[in-house]
């Protein structure tokens, strides 16, 4: 779609040789942001669906923070007659922070962020700056010198769904604790954790039930040593009915290098880790390898790449695993997302993992029962295991995006069939 076809948005400036923008007009890139609040809080900008179409591409990312919270990276790039004018922010939204609280923010790093771009349009004469003063109850609270926590941040979690028919039902619940401490030389955590599954079928006068768990206790360690380089210790105590597992001790020394300064992993990331250590696992069932307990040592080698950028996203991600006792038994697992702008209204979407396994010395002895094989409650025997998705979005029409109408959105659809 030619640049006519969004006018009349440029105008001739007093200088008849300088075009200038009559409005601005914005591609907003990101995932679960508010857009529709954003599109009615800010009307005076066009909202476009492509940024081939746009002046200005808003590209917004995020990070946790290590209080919970979220650090979202505003990246501006300028296009056409904006080309070569770019800024970037960022906005931290705190963990206790409501959803009102949340978009005000955002709405507010936005509408300031766009303040030099506005500037070079015709509509320069009509903005103006507000600068809130940092009072008592004004939401902007003075610099922190000290904290009384001293980093450590304390998440309680519990949830659950129960599903009810007149022959079946069903219920699942999870819940624990997250104990953590960032700063920029240290990263620690500590979690307990539970999972419980319930399923009860009835088939005439036949009942049906199954349960599963799967419990334990996670605990790092991870020290920075430079801006690419990091060490760490891994401590892990697992049951788990569904991996034939009555009760493992797990503990792992790891080291990891980062191509790229940690500093701008929101944008992109290349990094390779290298876990050595070992466990002592008491199986549940005796394996089909004839083993009740064993001591298992191993190493684990990941590589994850990642990148952010106008055109598109990728991540892959490889992992593999060997037991050091009997080298034979590994395992080595591959995945891959990608989606890219391949041009105005166009973008490919293709993702897929492959794991090859030969590293399954858990898997209890004798046959697996139908129910337990319908219900995913007991591991089976396998080489491998893969997974394709594609998808392809082709948008044409109108690039205009403004308008928000939320009638009957909360309407579902109820056929059965």
């Amino acid at each position: 779609m030619s640049l006519s076809a969004v006018a009349p948005r440029y105008a001739q400036a007093q200088n008849a040789s300088e075009v200038v923008p009559a409005r601005l007009s914005i591609f907003l890139d990101c995932q679960r942001c508010p857009d529709d609040f954003i599109r009615q809080e800010v009307p005076y900008v066009d909202h476009v669906r492509d940024r081939e179409v746009a002046d200005v591409h808003v590209l917004v990312t995020r990070e946790e923070t290590g209080g919970g919270g979220e650090v979202h990276t505003f990246e501006l790039y300028g296009l056409r007659l904006f080309e070569g004018v770019d800024f970037s922010t960022s906005y931290t939204i705190l963990a206790n922070a409501t959803e009102a609280e949340q978009r005000e923010g955002y709405l507010r790093t936005l509408e300031a962020a766009l303040v030099p771009y506005l500037m070079k349009t015709n509509m320069r004469d009509r903005v103006s700056v507000h600068v809130a003063a940092a009072s008592e109850g004004s939401g902007t609270p003075e610099p922190m010198t000290e904290d009384p926590w001293d980093f450590w941040t304390f998440t309680l979690y519990s949830d659950g769904n129960a599903e009810f028919e007149s022959q079946q039902r069903s219920f699942f619940t999870r819940y624990g604790v997250y104990v953590s401490r960032v700063t920029e030389d240290w990263k620690l955590q500590l979690r307990p954790f539970f999972n419980y599954n319930y399923d009860r079928f009835e088939r005439g006068e036949r009942i049906i039930t199954s349960t599963s768990h799967r419990n334990g206790f996670t605990a790092y360690a991870l020290k920075s040593i430079t801006p690419h380089w990091s060490l760490g210790g891994y401590a892990d105590i697992l049951k788990s009915s569904f991996s034939n597992v009555d009760l493992r001790y797990r503990g792992m020394g790891a080291i990891e290098w980062s191509l790229y300064p940690y500093r701008e992993a929101n944008r992109r990331q290349l990094t390779v880790a290298y876990r050595l250590g070992g466990s002592q696992v008491t199986w549940a069932d005796t394996t089909i390898y004839g083993k009740t307990e064993e001591v298992l040592p191993q190493h684990l080698v990941n590589a994850d790449y990642q990148v952010v950028q106008p055109w598109g996203n990728v991540e892959v991600g490889i992992i593999a695993s060997q037991y050091l006792h009997e080298t034979s038994r590994y395992s080595l697992e591959f995945d891959a997302e990608f989606e890219v702008r391949v041009t105005q209204g166009l973008s490919v979407e293709i993702g897929g993992s492959l794991e090859i396994i030969h590293d399954q010395i858990n898997l209890a002895k004798g046959d697996a029962d139908l129910e337990e094989v319908l219900l995913r409650r007991r591991q089976l025997e396998t080489n491998y295991e893969a997974g394709f998705e594609f998808g392809i979005r082709y948008r044409f029409g109108s690039v205009l995006n403004n308008i928000v109408n939320p009638r009957f959105d909360g309407i579902g659809n109820r056929d059965r069939f």
